[in-house]
């Protein structure tokens, strides 16, 4: 695979791979710990130090790897004694003949500080780094389908416990313990854990915790009242995310929360019967703002606290939890291989939360659900 450099001699980022997915994407290469990538007009190159040089050359998809130990005893030549990463690196970019270089636009400022002090010209890439990663080939769309069977596994774990649970003064207790939002997220990780998945950041939100998108949720769960469970695990052998929110009730729901929820729902699939190619994120956004007026539910701020529905419709899933394209107010058009999520929500105080979630695929005349768990919600 060939690199456009509008004039650069090659593409440079440094970073640990394990928390950069741009690196991870054109390296196919985790580490913990930073290295130094190349990508010339016909070639990739990675710098690895010794602790994982073998391994790169197993794994990494690139076509050299060179010593980091080399270029920095060439270094200490030069008189450092212990050179720093950065002085490795010029004399890396020495050897190779590399003078005008693109960077990504998160690059280390000091880094990049002591190259342009040493002759070196840097240029900020366009972003996003690599928009190709957005069309995932079917290789992606499996990693991404196995991380949704772990996520189903973790939802299901969820709401059996929920399920399960019996009330006392209207709080859930498990197994004669208190079922808080806590708990729950505990066994949702170690099932994810089962499953080669790591969850982090999982949503276990009741009452109006829910009705803040990202609060995790704390505390006893309770009785009639919504309870928003949104599971986003990353697969351990991949890397590739999957993400699925249900709303649940334990035991019978104010006809309040039952309407929201049946409105939700509808909404949920009002936007996935437009997901297809050549469909306008926004456009379908706004269809759910407008159904959601003409059903009576306003949006904005009331008691100090933005209320009704008030964020995105969904968002591109792979290599990060959030990614492109977007389906919201940027005018982003879908194409075949998106993979999206689909997930509107409403929040009021007093009433509860609810949102639910679907990953699908965007196919030539329309999508995959990559999530088959039925939704659910008084249980």
């Amino acid at each position: 695979m060939s690199r456009q450099l509008n004039g650069a001699d090659a593409l440079l980022m440094v970073g640990a791979s394990d928390r950069d997915a741009d690196l991870y994407y054109a390296t196919r290469f985790r580490a913990p710990d930073p290295f130094v990538f190349l990508w010339t007009t016909g070639e990739k190159i990675l710098l690895a130090n010794s602790l994982e040089i073998d391994r790169a050359r197993d794994q990494a998809r690139v076509d050299r790897v060179l010593a980091y130990a080399e270029y920095e005893e060439r270094a200490k030549e030069r008189g450092a004694d212990l050179p720093a990463a950065k002085e490795v690196l010029l004399e890396l970019l020495r050897d190779l003949g590399l003078q005008k270089l693109q960077v990504p636009a998160d690059f280390p400022l000091g880094t990049a500080d002591f190259l342009r002090s040493a002759g070196v010209a840097l240029e900020v890439a366009g972003e996003p780094l690599f928009p190709e990663r957005q069309i995932k080939d079917e290789d992606e769309i499996a990693s991404v389908r196995r991380a949704m069977q772990a996520t189903e596994a973790g939802m299901e774990t969820a709401i059996g416990g929920i399920r399960a649970a019996q009330v006392r003064d209207g709080a859930l207790f498990l197994e004669g313990e208190p079922l808080t939002s806590e708990r729950l997220r505990r066994m949702v990780h170690q099932t994810l854990m089962d499953c080669d998945s790591i969850g982090e950041h999982t949503i276990i939100a009741g009452g109006d915790q829910g009705c803040d998108p990202h609060q995790e949720g704390f505390g006893p769960l309770r009785a009639h009242e919504t309870i928003i469970i949104d599971i986003f695990p990353r697969d351990e052998r991949s890397g590739y995310y999957g993400d699925l929110t249900r709303t649940v009730c334990k035991g019978a729901a104010p006809e309040e929360a039952r309407r929201l929820y049946q409105t939700v729902l509808a909404a949920q699939q009002l936007g996935l019967d437009q997901i297809r190619p050549g469909a306008q994120g926004h456009e379908i956004h706004q269809s759910i703002q407008q159904f959601f007026i003409e059903a009576g539910y306003e949006t904005g701020e009331r008691d100090g606290f933005m209320q009704g529905y008030f964020h995105g419709t969904g968002h591109g899933l792979g290599l990060e939890i959030h990614e492109g394209p977007s389906i919201g107010r940027r005018e982003d058009q879908l194409v075949a291989g998106h993979i999206v999520t689909v997930e509107p929500g409403l929040y009021y105080r007093d009433l509860g939360g609810v949102r639910i979630e679907d990953t699908v695929v965007v196919r030539e005349g329309g999508y995959e659900n990559l999530a088959t768990l039925p939704k659910v919600f008084e249980v």
